[in-house]
């Protein structure tokens, strides 16, 4: 009797390589289809799916005429901010009052690591004739910025800002035109299966972001809305210590005529966790401090944000650390209500 196999021919062999790479494909395919297209930062970085964690609640449309962006010397306020000005979003309430703005971030700036203690100077140097700037930072870097200060150099390096992109009305379900791959989503499926065991949150973390139980089905619209995603750094923060320099840098606008406003963006778990909910370090309630000090205009977001979260389903986007398009106009109407109260207050007789 032979017991010695035959070699497999050529043929069944290339049929076997095709049937498994063509299966793998339709493996692949298949999560593409279930996960739905990505379009949040948490989601994406995470490795999260968005058919549990991406919003459902419709956001209102903004006309692309409302994205504007006006250069320092015909601009009548200035906007320094992070990526929650950068897309330019709350600022259309601005501009459908007529208002010109001109929207700088601390990248363009080179200001990541340290506030400009000649911010004045630098914005009047570039012609800037305007009385007001908003300062916008989210609360979790507003430390690691103001604990040093720089000078700005001049002439002011800023780079050409492209025009953004209208958020989106209604998220997009099923797109194969941009696939997110098959690493994504082999890791995506383990992440939806440890979230379906139930597991303690420490081991649900994914890159650096950290879903939370959380009883949250009417505070979000996203699928699997008894956990919330965050940010790892939300529970990281510095404790704030640099008033100081808060104080030198409004000091120095001030001597120039121009008038900041403060914009503390909270993070994301402050608003839906509470202040300072699983930081490791002391927690400064930011707004409490600035309130302290009357030369600095500073509205309290903390609390503001908290209240409207509560009314706003998905203010926050659930797959995102940003606000949602309803949350970033709400910041608009409380900005340009600030600015309408600072004006009327300065016209008023002594």
């Amino acid at each position: 009797m032979n017991f010695h196999s035959q070699p497999i021919s050529f043929r069944k062999y290339s049929l076997i390589v095709s049937y498994a790479f063509f299966g793998i494909v339709i493996i692949i395919w298949g999560m593409e289809f279930y996960f739905q297209t990505l379009s949040g930062d948490l989601t994406r970085v995470g490795r999260f799916s968005e058919r549990d964690f991406g919003w459902n609640t419709p956001q209102p449309a903004i006309p692309i005429g409302q994205f504007k962006n006006y250069s320092l010397n015909e601009a009548d306020i200035v906007v320094v901010g992070d990526s929650f000005s950068a897309e330019r979003v709350w600022q259309t309430k601005f501009i459908s009052e007529g208002l010109k703005i001109s929207t700088l971030t601390w990248r363009e700036l080179k200001m990541e690591e340290a506030l400009p203690s000649n911010l004045g100077e630098a914005l009047r140097a570039e012609g800037f004739k305007g009385r007001y700037i908003i300062i916008e930072s989210v609360e979790r870097v507003l430390q690691r910025r103001a604990k040093s200060l720089t000078k700005i150099p001049r002439p002011m390096t800023i780079g050409i800002s492209t025009p953004p992109s209208p958020p989106m009305t209604q998220r997009e379900r099923v797109s194969l035109n941009k696939p997110n791959g098959g690493a994504w989503g082999f890791k995506t499926l383990y992440n939806t299966l440890k979230l379906s065991l139930n597991l303690p949150e420490k081991y649900l973390k994914s890159e650096w972001v950290q879903p939370i139980k959380f009883n949250g089905c009417q505070l979000f619209s996203h699928r699997l809305c008894d956990y919330a995603l965050f940010i790892e750094s939300d529970f990281k923060k510095e404790t704030f210590t640099s008033i100081a320099n808060i104080l030198a840098i409004n000091s120095n606008l001030l001597s120039v005529g121009i008038q900041p406003i403060w914009a503390i963006v909270p993070d994301k778990a402050t608003v839906y966790l509470g202040y300072g909910a699983l930081n490791q370090y002391p927690y400064q309630n930011i707004w409490q401090l600035f309130s302290q000090y009357p030369e600095l205009i500073t509205p309290d977001l903390g609390e503001l944000f908290i209240q409207k979260s509560r009314i706003i389903k998905d203010f926050y986007m659930p797959n995102d650390t940003h606000l949602s398009t309803n949350g970033f106009l709400y910041l608009g109407d409380i900005m340009l209500s600030e600015l309408r109260k600072i004006q009327t207050n300065q016209t008023k007789p002594m």
